[in-house]
C-alpha cells in the first residue's frame, strides 16, 4: 500500500508543480501570456536544441538497456537515473537554446528568468543537503529519491551559469562592434 500511496503523492506533486508552473509563466512574460512568443529564428534553434536533447535521450537509454541486459547496477536507483537521463536531455535542450539565442522568448523577461532559476536552484541545493546531512541521500548504497532535489538544483544552477557566459560573450561581441565601428 506504501508503493500506492508514493506514486499518488508524486503525480500530485508533479501537477502542483506544473500548475505553479503555469502562473510564474503567466507572471513573468510582458504579455501576461501563458505560452512564451519565439521569432522564426528561435523556433528554428529550438527544434535543434530538440533533436539534440532527443537523440541524447536515446543514446542514454540504449545504455540502460546494454547495462539491463549484461545485468549491470549503477549505485543509483532506477526512480533516479531515470530523472537524471531526463534531466540530462532538458540540460542539453536548453544549453543550445541559451547559446544560440533560442531560449528567451521576445515576450519575456529575462532578469525575472534570473531570478527565478537562482530561487529555484539554491532551494533545491539547500534541501538536497539537508538530506545529505541527514543520511538520507543512500539507501542501500544507492543513490535515493531524495537526491533528485540536488540534481534539479544543480540543474538550475548549471542553467544559471550557461546565461552567464552567454551574456559575457554577448556583451564581448557588442563591445567588439562598437569598437569597430569608431
Amino acid at each position: 500500500m506504501r508503493t500506492i500511496g508514493f506514486a499518488v503523492g508524486m503525480i500530485f506533486a508533479m501537477l502542483v508543480a506544473v500548475i505553479c508552473c503555469l502562473i510564474l509563466m503567466k507572471i513573468m512574460n510582458n504579455d501576461n501570456a501563458v505560452k512564451t512568443k519565439y521569432d522564426e529564428r528561435q523556433k528554428m534553434v529550438r527544434g535543434i536544441g530538440y533533436k539534440y536533447s532527443f537523440w541524447t535521450l536515446v543514446v542514454l537509454l540504449v545504455i540502460m538497456i546494454i547495462l539491463d541486459a549484461c545485468e549491470l547496477s549503477l549505485p543509483i536507483k532506477n526512480s533516479v537515473l531515470y530523472f537524471l537521463i531526463i534531466i540530462i536531455g532538458i540540460m542539453v535542450h536548453t544549453t543550445y537554446a541559451v547559446f544560440h539565442d533560442g531560449y528567451f522568448g521576445i515576450n519575456n523577461q529575462p532578469k525575472q528568468y534570473y531570478v527565478f532559476f537562482v530561487l529555484i536552484g539554491v532551494f533545491n541545493v539547500v534541501i538536497g543537503v539537508i538530506n545529505s546531512v541527514k543520511g538520507d541521500l543512500i539507501d542501500d548504497g544507492k543513490l535515493d529519491v531524495p537526491a533528485i532535489n540536488l540534481l534539479c538544483g544543480l540543474m538550475f544552477v548549471f542553467l544559471g551559469i550557461c546565461i552567464v557566459i552567454k551574456n559575457r560573450i554577448s556583451k564581448n561581441e557588442d563591445d567588439y562592434e562598437e569598437d569597430d565601428e569608431e
